[in-house]
């Protein structure tokens, strides 16, 4: 089946956005299908807003083009509940309708999922598109019943983000000793709605507490220059930018990492947490989105509040006295991992919702 998949780029080195590793994943391990990628979404880097209207209508010219070439191809549309994807979405979507495409809406979390409050036109943009009779793929079935509940969306699907493991399967995990400090580390897009203010305020606090730790940090900024010099001033030589890794690297980033500290303020299911988890980090997460589907507190991590560095400092001082705590959550969030996100199963999954 050709099938129409819409996100960012694909290239790890331009884009670090979860949705483009879900979108790669499911490409590179899907040879069933016969895959189309439509580059939608800014790069790293870009501005957006009303910078982004005259490249927005370009793409929107070449979508229907590419939807004239392949009538009869199934589109699988990535689609963040958040402002400028839902004003930028509802008319690709509405165009592929029109052109009388099967589609498949998968729905990658967003402020409006969850948020109490949904301006007027934004709430009535969503229940449109939700009043449409196609499957709707969620990360969760908290989620699905959401979608249920919030905007009355008839045919939803829930489908938990999965991630590869052939790399994962062969590290060996090594503890620590009481002396020496952990790795706390952070992966993905750097920017003030991930809690990078208290990210960095916390880490502040411990330094001046002397709990001993190391800080290290992988993705790109949304805006250039706004946390990395801050962390590397007041951390000093406790603070490592890694870069945009991807790859080996990436690999060796996970490996490298005893507890991923993720405050992030709203969320879908982020594939740096399963990616993480699959290594034996030890998440310190915000219980926002789906993740609490994924990680018990106190069995295979910790949750911290959102927009609250003193939680995060007493996370972190609890992992760093009680390593034996440390070395359980990591066996158990790497076990979690394995028994309940395998590849096979979610392609699987997948292509059976194609054919609905």
């Amino acid at each position: 089946m050709r099938i129409i998949i819409t996100s960012p780029s694909l290239d790890p080195t331009k884009n670090v956005s979860g949705l483009s590793s879900v979108t790669r994943f499911i490409i590179e391990n899907n040879p069933h299908q016969d895959y189309v990628h439509f580059e939608l979404g800014r790069k790293d880097g870009e501005k957006g807003g009303i910078h982004r209207v005259n490249s927005v209508i370009r793409r929107f010219k070449d979508w229907k083009r590419l939807l004239k070439t392949y009538p009869d191809a199934l589109v699988h549309y990535n689609f963040p509940l958040e402002k400028p994807s839902i004003i930028r979405d509802t008319p690709f979507m509405r165009a592929a309708l029109k052109n009388g495409n099967r589609m498949v809406i998968h729905i990658h979390g967003g402020v409006y999922l969850t948020s109490e409050s949904i301006p007027f036109p934004f709430r009535q943009m969503l229940n449109y598109v939700f009043s449409w009779h196609m499957p709707f793929i969620t990360l969760s079935e908290t989620e699905a019943e959401t979608l249920r509940k919030r905007f009355h969306a008839k045919h939803v699907v829930s489908l938990p983000n999965c991630v590869d493991l052939k790399d994962a399967q062969t590290f060996q995990r090594k503890y620590k000793e009481d002396s020496i400090p952990l790795t706390i580390g952070y992966l993905g897009r750097i920017a003030p709605t991930k809690g990078m203010d208290y990210l960095l305020q916390a880490c502040c606090m411990l330094k001046e507490s002397q709990i001993p730790f190391y800080l290290k940090i992988a993705g790109a900024e949304e805006l250039e220059g706004q946390y990395l010099p801050q962390f590397s001033n007041r951390l000093g030589n406790q603070f490592v930018y890694a870069g945009i890794v991807s790859g080996v690297s990436k690999n060796a980033f996970l490996q490298s990492l005893d507890v991923l500290t993720m405050p992030t303020f709203f969320e879908g299911l982020p594939m740096s947490l399963l990616e993480c988890m699959s290594y034996g980090v030890v998440p310190v997460i915000t219980p926002v989105g789906s993740i609490p589907t994924v990680v018990t507190e106190g069995q295979n991590g910790m949750f911290i509040k959102v927009k609250d560095a003193q939680s995060i400092v007493d996370a972190i001082t609890y992992l760093h006295t009680h390593r034996d705590k440390l070395e359980q959550m990591s066996k158990s969030s790497r076990n979690y991992i394995y028994e309940h996100f395998s590849p096979d199963f979610y392609i699987d999954k997948l292509n059976n919702i194609y054919e609905l």
